[in-house]
């Protein structure tokens, strides 16, 4: 019987070792800022793409930031319909739809590249207009975006906004994604399933939300260099715990 149980605990002990931390990334701000993400356009010639699934799948990976909220996508849905926008594409819209929402910042994307089949594929370019901060790193008040200002843009002060953007291909027959892809998994993965990471090469919905989650680092590194603030080893992810 002691034998058995000792047995077990090996099994027990070696299952848990095999087990990792994921990578956690962090945002470079020196207080808490509230993100929120709208549906993304489609230009990747694919018509079947659901937009607000998509940006789902950031608001997932955003809110999984350190330092950073990310409003849940069926509240900035229900904000728009109550704005009558179907879509925001201009500089007014966003300014209004961030007010309304009180958020600092807001994510827009367009899907570039889609197909569901293995090799999956995905690819997306990606912004986000944040508030310009004051000499003390707080985002400015939304209020003094609407105000009226001399120039041709509408009557509104693009000055007072920043905005970082990223564009990337994932290929699942590229090698180089394959690497990061798994990276990514360690840690998301049950390591004593049979696929293991490969499991993210396979569910289309998995491989989305790895693409997201470099896009957000790729956002937030971006972020980084412009507020001209180090990021540990140059990257924008926390490392995983090591036991």
């Amino acid at each position: 019987m002691l034998v058995v149980a000792a047995h077990v605990l090996a099994l027990v002990g070696c299952s848990g070792a095999k087990r990792a931390e994921p990578t956690i990334l962090m945002a470079p701000y020196p207080t808490e800022r509230v993100w929120a993400v709208v549906p993304f356009a489609n230009e990747s010639g694919v018509s079947k793409i659901d937009g607000a699934s998509i940006a789902d799948k950031f608001v997932s990976e955003i809110e999984g930031v350190d330092g950073l909220r990310c409003l849940p996508l069926n509240r900035t849905l229900a904000v728009m319909q109550q704005l009558g926008m179907t879509e925001v594409s201009d500089l007014r819209q966003v300014y209004t739809l961030m007010r309304a929402l009180q958020a600092d910042g807001l994510v827009l994307g367009t899907v570039t590249d889609w197909d569901p089949y293995k090799p999956l594929r995905f690819g997306a370019a990606i912004e986000v207009v944040s508030l310009l901060e004051d000499v003390d790193g707080r985002a400015l008040d939304l209020k003094e975006l609407t105000m009226p200002v001399a120039d041709s843009g509408g009557g509104l002060d693009s000055s007072r906004v920043a905005v970082s953007q990223a564009s990337r291909l994932f290929d699942g027959r590229n090698n180089a994604t394959l690497r990061e892809l798994e990276r990514y998994a360690t840690g998301r993965s049950d390591p004593d399933s049979a696929l293991g990471t490969r499991v993210y090469e396979l569910r289309l919905d998995l491989f989305t939300g790895f693409a997201a989650y470099v896009l957000v680092r790729d956002l937030l590194e971006q972020e980084a260099a412009r507020l001209e603030v180090p990021l540990p080893g140059g990257r924008a992810e926390r490392p995983p715990a090591r036991d």
